[in-house]
């Protein structure tokens, strides 16, 4: 990656990695963060068909067995609420990992 670091200018080395050498600016997102947003956007949808009603979302047309149709209908909440935590917590690794690989070039 060759180029100029968008915080403090300075050129970047082929090696520079994720994080700026001279002063720690993050260049790249950790994959798992731009995962868990996307499932945080999966959630989004969710939680329009919550306030749609789970009825109404036609999970009993035929396409799903009707046991699991109704198991999903009756704890739509709970695969609600999952979802975005299982979202904020891949956003909260990734912020991990960034932050460990900026404290790793600032030693």
């Amino acid at each position: 990656m060759v180029g100029r670091c968008p915080e403090c200018a300075a050129e970047l080395p082929d090696d520079a990695g994720r994080v700026c050498p001279r002063c720690g600016y993050s260049l790249q997102t950790p994959a798992v963060s731009k995962v868990g947003v996307g499932i945080m956007f999966l959630g989004l949808l969710l939680l329009g068909g919550y306030l749609l009603g789970p009825e109404n979302l036609g999970l009993r047309s035929g396409w799903m067995p009707a046991d699991l149709a109704d198991l999903a209908i009756a704890n739509f909440g709970l695969l609600l609420v999952g979802t975005f935590l299982l979202g904020m917590l891949l956003v909260a690794a990734g912020a991990l990992k960034a932050r460990a690989e900026r404290a790793a070039v600032a030693a």
